[in-house]
This record gives C-alpha cells, sequence and structure tokens, in this order.
C-alpha cells in the first residue's frame, strides 16, 4: 500500500477507536484499489505485500484479512459489488476490537476469565457499531457479528443452533485463523505457513469450511515464498 493510503486507512480508523463517525467512503475507496491491484499485478504479488510482520496488529490485521477475502472470493467466480461488499466486510471485521482496553488487546500473557469475557464481546460491539454507522454494507455488520461463531458454531456470540453462518462470515473466520497465526504477537512468535496448513486440517468441519478452506489453501500454495 502507497504510504499515503495507510496513513489515510490508520486515520479512519484512529476516528472510530475515539467513537467518531466511520469514514466509510474512505474504505470503500482502498477496497476498490485492493480490487484493481489484483486484475493488474496478479493474485500472488499483492498477497506476497500485504503479509507482512508488523506490531500495528489490528490495523494490519484488518488489512490482510481483507486481502486474503478478496483472494478467496475472486477464486471462487466472485465479482462487481459482491466482491467488494466482501473486502470491505474483511476491512471491518474486529472494529469491535477498538473498543477494547489496549492492555487487554496488547497482553503478553494469557487472559483472565474477566478479560476473555470482555474480548468476547468484540463481536457484537463492532455490529452494533455499524449498524449505527450510514453507508455500511449489512453483509459488513453481519459479517462483524458472526466471524468468531465457528463452522460448527462452537464460538462466541451464542446463537441459535438453527443459525445459518453467512458464507463471508465463514471466509473471514478461515482469513482471520491463517493472518492471526501467521503473524508475530505479544506472546508468540509468527508460526510457519506448513504448521498452519497443518492446524487447518486438524480443524475442518468444526472451526472451519471444509470447502472453503481447501479452497484458501489452494490459494496460499500458489503464493511462493510467503
Amino acid at each position: 500500500m502507497p504510504a499515503e493510503e495507510i496513513a489515510r486507512l490508520m486515520e479512519i480508523y484512529e476516528a472510530v477507536k475515539y467513537r467518531h463517525k466511520l469514514k466509510i467512503t474512505g474504505i470503500f475507496e482502498i477496497v476498490s484499489d485492493f480490487v484493481d491491484a489484483f486484475r493488474q499485478e496478479g493474485r500472488s504479488l499483492l498477497v506476497l505485500a500485504a503479509l507482512r510482520e508488523t506490531d500495528t496488529y489490528t490495523f494490519t490485521h484488518s488489512t490482510n484479512v481483507c486481502i486474503l477475502n478478496l483472494a478467496q472470493a475472486m477464486a471462487l467466480g466472485i465479482e462487481g459489488q459482491l466482491l467488494n461488499d466482501i473486502g470491505v466486510a474483511g476491512m471491518l471485521h474486529d472494529i469491535g476490537k477498538l473498543f477494547i482496553p489496549e492492555e487487554i488487546l496488547t497482553k503478553s500473557g494469557k487472559l483472565t476469565q474477566q478479560e476473555f469475557e470482555l474480548m468476547q464481546t468484540h463481536p457484537a460491539r463492532g455490529a452494533r457499531y455499524l449498524m449505527e454507522s450510514p453507508g455500511v454494507p449489512r453483509l459488513a455488520i453481519v459479517n462483524a457479528f458472526e466471524h468468531h461463531l465457528k463452522y460448527d458454531l462452537s464460538g462466541y456470540p451464542k446463537v441459535p443452533p438453527a443459525w445459518i453462518q453467512n458464507i463471508c462470515s465463514q471466509m473471514t473466520t478461515i482469513s482471520d485463523f491463517y493472518d492471526a497465526l501467521r503473524t508475530k504477537r505479544p506472546y508468540r512468535d509468527a508460526l510457519e505457513q506448513e504448521v498452519i496448513r497443518g492446524y487447518m486440517l486438524e480443524i475442518l468441519g468444526s472451526h472451519l469450511h471444509p470447502g472453503l478452506t481447501r479452497n484458501f489453501l489452494r490459494i496460499i500454495s500458489d503464493v511462493k515464498k510467503l
């Protein structure tokens, strides 16, 4: 991403953090630029450029999930407005974490039960904030709420057994899982791609959608030196 675009995106996130109005137009423009870059320069190059290690985790992680969501969606033949909305949903999936205390997000040790319960509120907080933000795609609201549900609905927040999870949310769960393990965190180093692949294969059908995960792993396997 060009430096000015990174600065613009970080400004948007900082505004949300201080309870200011979400500048959704800026998010749409950045996602549109990502889509154009995929078409012009190729998926592999863009994914390589986006997946970098950094300490600005919430911002960078959201950007990476957006990129990975777009890669998944384009591999499935999704185009047009839906493709852009999937990218926007990825960019905003963790918006609720901006309302969680920084010391919890960056804690190097294990969270206490109380801290973990507070962390589990971020999907609902994010969805509520997006609902109150004019112009945000409905898909982004649903995605913010559902991205920690897991394929078998054993995650959070708790939903009825018959709940049908949106396919965008299932793609985001995959992108989120991969990037979280691929990125260095205060409590552990980044994991190698093959190690993450093994973990993902172990939780097919429970945490992750089997077909979408295999599609994702095919995409990643095409990207050398990731």
